[in-house]
């Protein structure tokens, strides 16, 4: 397995998103959050929930599906005491979307609108689901997802971390064989490139750091304004 991140701070006054990059003796596992709140407590909230998340993702066992509720639940509580103790992180929250993998599965989990992908050498198909007003409006039909992309609204999430006591995770377990790729992202990836744009930057891909920058710079060059973050992963089939 080989996997990469990297995160750009774009136009943004600070970068509000985390990432993970994970090795465990029974898998292996990487992440993404987007902050939201006030001034740096986005910031705070995503490194937060990725900091508890890794820690139980790290504790042991290898059963992927269990230990990812356990690392949800333990990165809402973390953000929710955090946020409860300090008016200025009051009201901070962020999306995570996860994964943990071996050779011939994965197990996705996510909150909020971080994506992601699977991509099988031609297409890239999206696993997780957003939790977003804009995603609804695209389930029910209202407006096409080219739509959502500039709706004025695209930017208001259905579920956060830390923003209820009790988080609902989404977890979706597949298989996958040598030469697929995962690629999870935070919305300033995913809200800008249309999947077709994302997907030719990793057509004939082996070099995933120059992947990352180059979907990254794809994003900027089409206007993205948020921070950008994007973490690749590779089925080397148990190669190193």
């Amino acid at each position: 397995m080989r996997f990469t991140g990297k995160t750009e701070t774009g136009l943004r006054p600070q970068n509000e998103d985390t990432y993970m990059l994970l090795r465990t003796e029974a898998f292996d596992a990487v992440a993404v959050a987007d902050g939201m709140g006030g001034h740096r407590a986005g910031e705070v909230a995503s490194r937060t929930a990725v900091e508890a998340a890794e820690r139980v993702l790290s504790s042991g066992g290898d059963n992927r599906e269990s230990l990812l509720f356990e690392a949800f639940k333990a990165a809402n509580e973390a953000v929710r005491v955090l946020a409860s103790s300090d008016d200025s992180m009051y009201g901070m929250g962020c999306t995570l979307v996860a994964a943990a993998f071996d050779e011939t599965t994965f197990i996705a989990a996510n909150v909020g609108d971080s994506r992601l992908y699977c991509f099988d050498g031609e297409t890239l198909k999206q696993v997780t689901h957003d939790h977003s007003f804009v995603a609804e409006l695209v389930r029910r039909g209202a407006i096409t997802p080219e739509e959502a992309k500039t709706h004025p609204r695209r930017n208001l999430i259905t579920r956060a971390i830390g923003a209820e006591m009790r988080v609902s995770v989404d977890v979706f377990s597949c298989e996958w064989k040598k030469g697929d790729m995962l690629l999870l992202c935070s919305d300033g990836l995913c809200g800008v490139l249309s999947d077709e744009e994302m997907a030719e930057h990793l057509r004939g891909c082996e070099d995933l750091d120059a992947a990352c920058s180059e979907l990254i710079a794809h994003a900027l060059t089409c206007g993205s304004r948020d921070n950008i973050t994007v973490v690749l992963v590779k089925n080397d089939g148990g190669d190193a």
